[in-house]
């Protein structure tokens, strides 16, 4: 069975980092990773809900869920370090930061497993103002934290002080 193949370029480390903190964010794998490129891999999944909502309503639509599914392919994402690339160029990959879960007052940001200080600790793949001095948080410009420790990535894995357990319900 093949998977499809997609090649990310980016030109800095902290950016491919921030494309794996993505892409692991979706769902993937990290499957190999060297200093300049890592490959990451998600397999098509089976929902066993959607077989048996088809099951019950009628076997026509689990015979059309069986079908799409055999039809899928593995995703495979090679991420890959070009100096040459501009910082500036646009990166596929990333989810805008609205699109991020945050907290009703848009101070935390979910990373999936905790609350993250955005005072503190940016999401991955914001936008920057041209001197890099503020962040777009989806609604408004933001100033950008201290320099120790501002990124969310794998090198830079946001710590349990950042967190906030009790915070409230969350709006996207």
């Amino acid at each position: 069975m093949s998977a499809t193949v997609a090649t990310v370029i980016v030109p800095t480390t902290e950016q491919m980092q921030q494309a794996v903190m993505s892409y692991i964010a979706q769902g993937f794998v990290v499957s190999t990773q060297t200093g300049d490129s890592t490959t990451l891999f998600k397999k098509k999944e089976f929902s066993i809900l959607w077989a048996v909502i088809g099951f019950f309503l009628c076997l026509l639509p689990l015979l059309i869920y069986c079908i799409v599914y055999a039809t899928q392919k593995d995703q495979m994402v090679v991420v890959r370090i070009d100096p040459s690339v501009p910082p500036t160029a646009a990166l596929p990959f990333v989810s805008a930061a609205n699109e991020l879960t945050w907290s009703e007052d848009r101070r935390y940001w979910w990373n999936g497993s905790t609350w993250i200080d955005a005072g503190k600790t940016l999401p991955p793949g914001v936008t920057f103002t041209e001197d890099g001095t503020h962040w777009w948080d989806g609604v408004a410009w933001r100033p950008r934290p201290a320099a120790e420790g501002t990124t969310a990535s794998a090198s830079n894995p946001p710590s349990d002080t950042a967190t906030e357990p009790d915070h409230p319900e969350t709006s996207v």
